[in-house]
């Protein structure tokens, strides 16, 4: 695979001119969704909390949505709850967008926030079934990403609160302490504020991600697939209209499955057609090829800051031959 094939890689997405598209687009994406979520949450005063936080008799009514818009709702009275989570979600998140890309990204981070949330909620039914409860905040998907990050860069070394330390030390603290919380609250302990469970829910699926590597689904695409509506006739308003959807869908099929014929006496080679605005491995001399693939091997391993001056300028002439090849085609 070429630097050009890449998802985490696009030259159009990753010039950094513009606050959606760039290095960690993604990321920057769902942080300014939290704010200006939390700015409505103190504008409107609790009309977004219920209908939108995780309450756990609402879920039971069937309204499973709140499993997912309850991520991106914060306490409105607790202003760290909110910078928080968005602060260890820059953090953790650009490396991963850079890595998988920013679609697989947002994929992921989404599944996080319902997963996570349908831990919270399966863990409040089986210790409180009767009492209603309340859920919102990001943490869970927040935690998902963090354990990814960690999976991926378990010795990196960090600063946490002026204490050196290593990733893979930081991620157990987490996980004992929300273990340890969640035990204690089964015994009935603990003011029930804080989502223990969602917590470890978001960890069982980074660790579940990073491990199984399943592709998750296109949700927007199979939402955009069932709102196509299917052409059907109804009465005898048009008889020519059945006949004619036949006869076209017909010809749509032979016109894919017509191959293109090249002459046989042409002396032009055949080009296999390439739909990406970028070249292809083959575009490229095989050893630089190479070497970019080593640069970016080096990047999902390591990270940006372990680059090496030679290896940017690397990269900035693999950025300067897809601009120009696009340009001249």
């Amino acid at each position: 695979m070429g630097i050009y094939d890449r998802d985490y890689y696009d030259d159009d997405r990753r010039d950094g001119m513009d606050f959606f598209r760039g290095d960690g687009s993604g990321v920057r994406m769902l942080i300014a969704a939290n704010v200006a979520v939390y700015v409505l949450q103190i504008a409107f005063r609790g009309t977004l909390e219920s209908l939108f936080a995780a309450d756990s008799q609402a879920i039971l009514g069937g309204q499973v949505w709140r499993l997912f818009t309850a991520n991106f709702l914060h306490d409105p009275r607790n202003p760290f709850h909110l910078i928080f989570n968005m602060l260890i979600f820059w953090f953790a998140g650009r490396e991963l967008e850079l890595m998988y890309g920013r679609k697989n990204f947002l994929k992921f981070y989404g599944f996080a926030c319902v997963f996570s949330m349908t831990a919270w909620f399966l863990a409040e039914r089986a210790i409180s079934p009767g009492s209603a409860s309340v859920a919102m905040g990001a943490s869970g998907a927040v935690m998902a990403t963090m354990m990814l990050l960690t999976l991926h860069f378990p010795y990196r070394q960090i600063i946490f609160i002026f204490i050196p330390m290593q990733l893979w030390v930081l991620m157990s603290m987490y996980v004992a302490m929300d273990f340890l919380g969640l035990l204690n609250e089964s015994r009935g302990m603990g003011n029930g504020q804080v989502a223990f469970a969602g917590h470890l829910g978001g960890v069982l699926f980074g660790y579940l991600y990073k491990n199984f590597r399943f592709e998750l689904p296109d949700v927007g695409k199979l939402l955009r697939n069932r709102r196509r509506a299917k052409f059907k006739v109804v009465g005898r308003e048009w008889p020519e209209a059945e006949r004619w959807a036949g006869e076209r869908g017909r010809s749509e099929r032979e016109r894919v499955r017509t191959p293109k014929v090249t002459s046989a006496t042409s002396t032009k080679p055949s080009v296999r057609s390439n739909t990406s605005p970028f070249p292809t491995s083959n575009d490229l001399p095989d050893a630089f090829e190479s070497r970019v693939d080593e640069i970016l091997t080096k990047i999902a391993q390591q990270g940006q800051s372990s680059l090496t001056e030679d290896e940017r300028k690397v990269l900035e002439e693999a950025s300067r031959r897809a601009r120009s090849k696009r340009g001249g085609s």
